[in-house]
């Protein structure tokens, strides 16, 4: 009962409940980096025959259930249960060519197929290398332009040196060959990746992630991996939260000692501020003598307590004073059960 009831918010902890599976297809290098990155975390990794290339999805091994009468976890016999995401991992120039393309294997199409095999999945699309696409993109249509601007400026042909006539003929034999020119690049308007992009987002609701290189695809994997983990815990700690209220831990600033957050406690409150707090609890040491002085004195009970001038409780010649000590008292004697003062 102890060992299911650990927070499990911690992905440190839910971490090794997980298990990922990885497509047959991935590139290895991915998948090598990927396996070694899971074992650091405890996890276990398989390889699994996706229906749509790249993707990758994850399971768990689930121990315990929650109950919500009790509101603990309890035990219960392991079982393995798959998790309701999947992420598909594409290479840029194939994003690139899926966004160009006019025919059935576009992206649309791609999108539709993902959801046709992970109906009830929240999907990832991976894009690896987009950036660095990109820049080179960008390289193409600035070579272009500077092509362009050369070509404007080219002399007449009557200014061009004529070509040498005379030349030895066993030179010409031993002529090194010239490379055949490479194959035109062609720019791609940006806009229409981005337009792609933010139709993923929008029209379909999917999640886009951008990685640069293998290692950090590798990498995104494992930290995937554990967001995922902590995922049940902390919806279920949410749900909690909101039937309760409820903060976490380091939001507030505890105090060193019960008189330290009897003080804090009291500073809650709407003007009490530090000297009246701790005039206060130089009066009534404790919550308890607190309110049965306020019981037994009424609304003004405080209204002559003595400011502090430090946390020792060395009084000041001001009080609380009769507003202060009305809403005080209000607060700790009320039973009004909806009642928000404060």
């Amino acid at each position: 009962m102890a060992e299911v009831n650990k927070i499990r918010t911690d992905k440190k902890v839910s971490t090794p409940e997980m298990i990922v599976d990885l497509p047959t297809t991935i590139d290895d290098t991915i998948k090598l980096q990927a396996e070694t990155l899971l074992r650091d975390l405890d996890v276990n990794s398989t390889t699994w025959s996706s229906p749509v290339d790249n993707v990758v999805i994850w399971r768990r091994r689930v121990r315990s259930r929650y109950n919500d009468d009790l509101g603990h976890w309890e035990p219960i016999p392991e079982r393995i249960d798959r998790e309701n995401y999947a992420m598909v991992i594409i290479p840029a120039a194939q994003f690139v060519n899926l966004v160009l393309a006019e025919d059935e294997a576009n992206l649309e199409s791609h999108v539709l197929r993902m959801k046709r095999h992970f109906p009830n999945d929240t999907i990832i699309y991976l894009v690896q290398g987009l950036e660095l696409w990109m820049r080179k993109n960008r390289n193409i249509r600035n070579r272009q332009f500077v092509s362009a601007v050369r070509s404007g400026l080219e002399l007449p042909d009557e200014q061009h040196p004529p070509p040498p006539s005379s030349q030895p003929q066993q030179q010409q034999q031993h002529a090194p060959r010239r490379r055949k020119p490479a194959a035109p690049q062609t720019y791609v308007d940006e806009e229409t990746i981005e337009d792609a992009l933010l139709q993923l987002q929008v029209l379909h609701g999917l999640l886009i992630h951008h990685t640069t290189v293998p290692l950090e695809t590798a990498r995104w994997i494992a930290v995937f991996t554990q967001h995922i983990s902590t995922v049940p815990y902390r919806r279920q700690r949410d749900e909690a939260n909101d039937a309760g209220f409820c903060m976490e831990t380091g939001q507030v600033r505890t105090g060193d000692g019960a008189r330290d957050t009897y003080v804090r406690m009291l500073q809650e409150i709407g003007r009490v501020t530090a000297p009246i707090a701790y005039g206060i609890a130089a009066e009534f040491g404790t919550v308890r003598r607190l309110v049965r002085g306020l019981e037994d004195g009424g609304p003004l009970r405080l209204e002559k307590v003595r400011k502090s001038v430090n946390k020792e409780g060395e009084a000041s010649e001001r009080t609380v004073g009769q507003a202060v000590s009305r809403r005080v008292y209000k607060i700790f004697t009320g039973r009004d059960e909806t009642s928000t003062d404060i």
